[in-house]
């Protein structure tokens, strides 16, 4: 069985050490053990591993075995319909690598929902980090992933990232002026952006209520729920009752 745990080059070289990931999706006592010699040969240090809710037993279980759930995470999906902007103060444009000294504000409100933030082995600065090295990253590409900030007269009022995939996706939406129409307005460009077609949002932590409003009030919906691990490989499996 081998071949069940892929190692991420982005992650480990922006961490540090090595990161794998893998689906638990059908786990079982016999095949976990078999999951974590492979991480270990491949000398993983942090496992991420994902799997469909509705496995409730092998939710259990997997905790058993050392893996802790940091996150529920939900992927959202719009058809491809108009998208309705109340008027706001706020313009968007395309970012670029000359704005990231002013959008600290904005990428440190996504940070406490990031999974990463709730591992203290990670912690709040390590999500931020992150976060800001995919700001960077949407600002210097501009054709994968695409940068938009939202500004009015007083300066910035909130940025999104975004990737260019098969369904496009918006990634990271924050806002420093909540209730201002900057989120919609960000969206919109999104929608622009991604042309004709459906689109994605997410994923996003499941306890971010405010998110999945809008996301709700702007015509997406559910379309998949995970919940989200990490195994690390330096401390021993506790085997729970």
């Amino acid at each position: 069985m081998a071949g069940l745990v892929e190692q991420l080059a982005w992650d480990s070289e922006f961490f540090g050490f090595p990161i794998g990931r893998v689906s638990l999706d059908g786990a079982t006592a016999e095949t976990l053990p078999t999951i974590e010699a492979e991480a270990r040969e491949l000398g993983i240090v942090c496992l991420y591993g994902a799997l469909d809710p509705v496995a409730v037993d092998t939710a259990y279980l997997v905790q058993t075995f050392g893996h802790r759930l940091v996150e529920v995470a939900v992927l959202f999906g719009r058809p491809d319909v108009p998208y309705a902007v109340r008027p706001t103060a706020s313009t968007v444009r395309r970012g670029t690598v000359s704005d990231l000294p002013g959008l600290e504000d904005p990428i440190a409100t996504l940070a406490p929902w990031s999974r990463f933030a709730t591992d203290p082995r990670f912690g709040p600065d390590a999500a931020q980090r992150m976060f800001h090295a995919w700001v960077e990253r949407a600002a210097r590409d501009g054709e994968k992933y695409m940068l938009l900030i939202s500004e009015d007269a007083n300066g910035v009022t909130g940025l999104s990232t975004h990737v260019r995939a098969k369904v496009p996706r918006i990634d990271l939406l924050g806002v420093v002026a909540p209730g201002s129409g900057a989120s919609q307005a960000l969206m919109a460009g999104f929608v622009e952006w991604a042309g004709r077609g459906p689109i994605e949002a997410g994923p996003c932590a499941a306890r971010n209520i405010a998110v999945l409003r809008f996301l709700e009030h702007g015509g997406f919906s559910i379309v998949r729920t995970q919940y989200l691990f990490h195994r690390w490989l330096d401390e021993p499996t506790r085997l729970l009752p």
